[in-house]
């Protein structure tokens, strides 16, 4: 069963350690951290920076106003250097994997020297450090790109040390002690539970990119799979090509030879044969080499179609000239069956744009199709209809006609309907499919209209001339 990405990030996501954001796989952690490291340690660096410009521009207020300004200065210059340390280490490629804790560091160093600095500072100043810290509490969890783990425990450690100074220093009020406790524990849930939402869901937003990554590399090594058996495929149709092409071109003049050394013998050029056999046994001859050779040609350029090679010379043609055309090549089996074809194509259609020897080709077949399968002194019909854009040439008979199933059949290659005609005069079988593939390249398939026992309607579409196409020409 496949699975959908969506759903591989839910069932994921679950795996999430619920107190720490982390992922509960170490190893996952390990990947995250080294995949989302990178974009987290600009951002703390940034944070880093501001902290130390922000922390030393806040010693102004010490010499203005604080007694203890000089060891508040030093308190506050060896914090300012710790954080530029960390953020120095920050680019050492060595650092890098562990830059949460270099972090953590100098999350500290500010938080513990601002503790030191509010345990020096005078009465009327308190308040507004005090008031600072919950903007260091807010900076650990929300600014410094921490986990959740090691941010909360770096907040707590500053606010456990600021109890511990203002329980030891008496830095105010038992009540003034429970307002702050309250302030830092406000501000501890709004950092913490901003960081936690934020942790998660840039774990969750990892695993989607990781899965729409994994989704994109399976579709390109599937589509890479499809060209190359694609390839494969047009290499092994121009392989067929060339060999059909080849062995045709073998076939057909050794069997132009047997056919015309059949008619020659059939006719009696030379002399009597001498008996009545021999006369049977040189239309055989013929027949089945004409039979063969149409075989091979029908074969040749179905070949040709298929792969691509099938070259159309377009040009204007009368509609008529080609129904007569065609009707000459039929006009033996016309005669020999003792059907009558019905023509109905008049002489001032407008031209039919299309290459002359694949249109003859299509209703040549098309017209011996319906001979074949029109009962003996039946009837044929070739019409011909003009369209705005089209010429439309349907030839039509009064056989057997054919069901759904059975046009199917008749429309695949060496497809032919059993028991239709005697076998006799069954033909190669790719009459209609050569047909249709040259119909398509003309730019419509051909249609069959078929009802059993009612007939069978065979329609061409082909495209009408224009001005411009002559203007092309």
């Amino acid at each position: 069963m496949t699975v959908s990405p969506n759903t591989s990030v839910y069932s994921s996501a679950t795996a999430l350690r619920w107190y720490d954001t982390a992922f509960a796989d170490a190893a996952k952690e390990r990947e995250f951290q080294q995949a989302e490291g990178p974009s987290a340690i600009v951002y703390a660096r940034l944070a880093l920076g501001l902290a130390a410009v922000l922390f030393a521009s806040f010693g102004i207020t010490d010499w203005l106003f604080a007694p203890a300004a000089l060891a508040m200065s030093v308190i506050r210059g060896t914090s300012i250097l710790v954080l530029l340390a960390a953020f120095a280490a920050s680019y050492s490629p060595r650092v890098q994997p562990h830059h949460q804790l270099v972090m953590q560091i100098g999350a500290l160093s500010v938080g513990i020297g601002y503790i030191g600095i509010v345990a020096l500072a005078p009465p009327q100043l308190l308040p507004l450090y005090l008031d600072c810290v919950i903007l260091i509490i807010i900076g650990i969890f929300v600014v410094l790109r921490l986990g959740t783990l090691r941010a909360s425990l770096s907040v707590l450690i500053v606010v456990a040390l600021l109890d511990a100074a203002y329980l030891v220093f008496g830095l105010g009020t038992q009540e003034d002690f429970v307002v702050y406790q309250l302030i830092m524990m406000t501000a501890f849930a709004i950092g913490f539970f901003s960081n936690y939402i934020y942790e998660r869901q840039r774990r969750i937003a990892y695993l989607g990119r990781r899965a729409a990554e994994q989704q994109a590399a399976r579709l390109e090594q599937a589509l890479r799979r499809a060209a190359e058996a694609q390839m494969q495929a047009e290499q092994a149709a121009r392989v067929k090509s060339d060999f059909v092409a080849h062995v045709s071109h073998e076939l057909r003049t050794p069997l132009n030879a047997v056919i015309g050394f059949g008619e020659v013998l059939e006719r009696q050029i030379f002399g009597p044969l001498g008996h009545n056999k021999y006369m049977e046994y040189a239309r055989d001859i013929r027949e089945s080499g004409q039979h063969l050779l149409s075989l091979i040609n029908d074969v040749l350029d179905l070949s040709k179609v298929e792969a691509g090679r099938m070259e159309l010379h377009r040009e204007h043609l009368a509609p008529h000239e080609l129904a007569r055309a065609s009707l000459v090549l039929v006009s033996g089996l016309s005669h020999m069956r003792g059907t009558r074809v019905a023509v109905d194509v008049p002489p001032d259609l407008p031209s039919v744009f299309g290459d002359a020897r694949a249109i003859k080709q299509m209703l040549v077949n098309l017209l011996s199709n319906a001979l074949k399968f029109s009962p003996p002194g039946g009837q044929v019909g070739i019409v011909a209809e003009a369209g705005e854009r089209h010429i439309r040439f349907v030839i039509s008979d009064n056989g057997p006609g054919m069901t759904t199933e059975q046009m199917q059949i008749a429309m695949t290659p060496f497809g032919q309907v059993s028991g239709m005609v005697a076998d006799s005069e069954r033909g190669t079988g790719l009459g209609l499919a050569l047909a249709n593939s040259l119909a398509e390249l003309h730019g419509a398939p051909l249609e069959l209209d078929s009802v059993p026992g009612r007939g069978t309607r065979a329609i061409v579409t082909l495209p009408r001339g224009h001005a411009r196409d002559s203007a092309a020409d």
